[in-house]
């Protein structure tokens, strides 16, 4: 007669193994999924800004009638020197397209608005802009989202080195190439001709104001901090920025507006994402041409 009692001591190990075994692959599940998370999850959705936020209206997008023109005769230099602030005392002010009260209630960070229009290729990029506090990282946002958190997708930001009401000569924005689509991954589209040509301007809303600027250049640059290796204080390196990475772009990878003339008066915002894995950036360069006051 066989020997039930090895049989049931066997079956029992064997039960044991296989338990040992879906409590390793549960683990090992967990430790990938927290791991690989960060780098997929969603940053929240603008659409959950404007809930908080019942006065936002649409963006102001300039039409063919009344969007800021430049040709050889009319240079932007001479549309930003005219662009300064101004109210009508006979008009009531514009709306502004976002209520930053209650953002500043989730976040005292938050201190403008980015809204690029890029249909029907890619979606709007419409996000908030943050700037860390002294007490944080300069990169702080690099990693965490609007509520602080940890998140590997992070938030728009600048560093302290700029100041938040955009009258620095260059402002660099930042904000990551996710592989999911979020943040500033849409911007290397922009290395397309024909969607360069289509897609000229981008607006930062601030507390007050609605700044339009035209997209000058789209291109690929090195991974150099630009404000900690260009002293933009500087007359001289501040134009030979605008000759060589903007005007006429020493770069395989660039589309850029021949027509347009800078000078030093000019400010400029520029959108800057990881490419080839952090080898390179990928540049988006503004250049304001008007300052529209607001409610």
């Amino acid at each position: 007669m066989p020997d039930n009692s090895k049989e049931k001591k066997r079956s029992k190990k064997l039960w044991i193994v296989v338990l040992l075994l879906s409590l390793l692959l549960l683990l090992g599940g967990a430790v990938v999924y927290s791991l690989i998370n960060p780098w997929w999850a969603e940053p929240l959705d603008p659409s959950d800004y404007h809930t908080k936020t019942p006065s936002l209206t649409a963006p102001t997008i300039p039409t063919e009638s009344d969007a800021p023109t430049t040709s050889d005769t009319e240079p932007v230099s001479d549309a930003v020197s005219t662009a300064a602030p101004t109210t009508d005392t006979e008009a009531p002010l514009p709306d502004n397209p976002v209520n930053f009260a209650p953002l500043k209630e989730i976040n005292e960070d938050v201190y403008a608005w980015l809204y690029l229009p890029m249909e029907p290729e890619k979606p709007a990029i419409d996000l908030p802009i943050l700037q860390p506090g002294p007490e944080d990282d300069i990169n702080y946002y690099l990693h965490h989202d609007i509520n602080r958190r940890y998140l590997f997708a992070g938030c728009l930001y600048t560093q302290p080195v700029n100041s938040m009401d955009f009258s620095d000569r260059v402002t660099v924005i930042y904000g990551h190439n996710m592989l999911n689509g979020t943040m500033f991954s849409n911007l290397p589209v922009f290395r397309n001709s024909k969607f360069f040509e289509e897609h000229e301007y981008f607006y930062i809303y601030t507390p007050g104001h609605i700044l339009t600027y035209r997209i000058a250049a789209a291109i690929q640059f090195d991974k150099r901090h630009i404000l900690n290796c260009f002293d933009f204080s500087d007359d001289q390196v501040y134009m030979n920025w605008i000759e060589n990475y903007i005007v006429h772009p020493r770069t395989m990878v660039r589309n850029y507006r021949s027509d347009l003339e800078i000078t030093v008066d000019d400010k400029l915002v520029i959108l800057s994402t990881c490419l080839e894995r952090g080898a390179s950036r990928y540049l988006i360069e503004g250049v304001l041409i008007s300052d529209e006051l607001t409610n």
